[in-house]
């Protein structure tokens, strides 16, 4: 007996809107979802690892070499500070090469406060070592033919009133850069290195609002001073901020090209100017502001003026991130650290289009992030590789600090790859479902509506499969 077969209305019904809802997924899917978060490589730990040695407070690469500041390094409560240095290997690894001391030091120097290195020579700033009535100093070392780092210089200005110096500092070449701590006296210092390696003060800079916080960049002939107390109002308690740009001529002397002011200085508390990084003509500040914290591009146009290009701010920058403590730029990409972003910090990579815009390409986050890490308050990179400080991690015990070293991804083809392992499947969607729910900025938000839901996992069934 033959039987006839009645469809089943409901679930055909339910089919085609599934495929209808698919399709409309397919059409309508953003071509870039929320950045991805990205893990490490690689973490560096101090050896020996030293409780409150801060190790990641300062950072600086250039090509196959990088160096971590741990200014409070100990045997005593509080110890005059070390420098590390390591290698990559042929294989990739990042193997500790050397530690840089110097025979003058004392208890609470702050020795590798801050640091920068530039091929074969390295600076490092000691803002509390002091020498008689001269507080504060950096320290010049080289890099011999056999691979060994000894001192060659100590910068100072005989001066009892420059106090801190070494707070910040820069280095290109034959010139350095030598900032201090101090709310009173806005200047900065160059030194300059001759044919027979021999290093002397040369010049002084001024720029009012230089602070503790205070930022220097140098390229070629141009100097960047980030000033972030410049234009307090004692009235109403405000601090605006200001970048200062100076110039070399052919006769060697520097002279103020421009002063940058806050674009948004109705905000209390900007602190523009916290962090800054220069790369060819265009210069990224960051501003601490008091409320939600922005990093600002500026531009250098053909007749030398600097005009304001953009404001990074990403969506989901909260008022205590501290979004822009850190910044550095190579080329058309660029880091931004958040070092207060929940739980234990973060950074950002930008990338620049053909037509100029910046936009978001990555988040980078620990694997093993704690709580309150300060996870990007110090960064820098060189070529592809990216080094983010976190002095509070506390892996060798409180506050021994840590560093985290990245590879810079290729943009991103495939937002919804949320495990990156090529193609679209289980893993993912395990992904998409234990974020299933109200969460903002999370990946697997592919319409960016702010919460991980239907309209997300359909999106995730049409584009099922291996990425291409």
């Amino acid at each position: 007996m033959n039987q006839q077969h009645t469809p089943n209305t409901g679930r055909l019904l339910f089919t085609f809107s599934l495929a209808c809802a698919i399709l409309f997924a397919v059409n309508t899917a953003p071509t870039h979802a929320n950045p991805p978060e990205q893990n490490e490589i690689a973490k560096l730990l101090p050896v020996p690892g030293i409780e409150l040695g801060k190790f990641g407070t300062s950072v600086s690469i250039d090509g196959d070499t990088l160096v971590v500041g741990a200014p409070n390094y100990v045997p005593e409560p509080t110890g005059p500070g070390l420098v590390y240095i390591y290698n990559r290997d042929a294989q990739g690894n990042w193997v500790e090469h050397a530690n840089l001391v110097v025979c003058d030091a004392a208890c609470g120097d702050g020795f590798g406060r801050a640091v920068s290195i530039d091929g074969d020579t390295i600076i490092v700033g000691a803002p509390a070592a002091a020498n008689s009535e001269i507080i504060g100093a950096a320290y010049i070392f080289t890099r011999n033919q056999q691979g060994e780092w000894t001192q060659q210089a100590k910068l100072e200005v005989a001066d009892p009133l420059i106090i801190k110096l070494g707070g910040s500092v820069a280095l290109q070449g034959n010139t350095a850069v030598v900032g201090m701590i101090s709310t009173e006296i806005p200047e900065v210092f160059i030194f300059l290195r001759d044919q027979n390696g021999h290093w002397s003060h040369e010049s002084t800079l001024t720029a009012p609002g230089t602070n503790s916080t205070n930022s220097l960049a140098i390229q070629g002939d141009t100097i960047i001073v980030g000033a972030p107390a410049f234009g307090i109002d004692d009235d109403k308690h405000t601090t605006f901020g200001a970048v200062y740009i100076f110039t070399r001529n052919e006769n060697g002397n520097w002279t103020q090209e421009a002063q940058l002011l806050d674009p948004n200085p109705e905000m209390p508390f900007n602190f523009f100017g916290s962090s800054v990084a220069f790369d060819s003509n265009t210069v990224v500040i960051g501003s601490l502001v008091y409320g939600v914290s922005r990093a600002y591009i500026f531009d250098r146009n053909e007749q030398g003026d600097w005009l304001m290009q953009q404001v990074l701010d990403p969506e989901c920058n909260s008022s205590s991130d501290n979004f822009g403590t850190s910044v550095a730029i190579q080329g058309d990409t660029l880091v931004v650290g958040a070092s207060h972003d929940v739980p234990s910090g973060s950074a950002h990579i930008y990338t620049r289009d053909a037509s100029g815009i910046w936009s978001e390409h990555a988040k980078l986050l620990q694997s093993d992030a704690g709580s309150n890490d300060v996870f990007g308050a110090a960064v820098a990179f060189d070529n592809e590789t990216i080094i983010v400080g976190a002095r509070a991690d506390d892996d060798n015990g409180s506050s021994s600090g840590s560093a985290y070293i990245f590879d810079i991804l290729p943009p991103l083809t495939c937002p919804w790859d949320l495990d990156a392992d090529g193609s679209v499947g289980t893993s993912d969607l395990l992904a998409l479902f234990a974020a299933w729910g109200s969460n903002p900025c999370n990946s697997a938000d592919f319409d960016d509506n702010g919460i991980v839901g239907t309209a997300d996992l359909l999106i995730l069934f049409a584009n099922w499969g291996s990425c291409s």
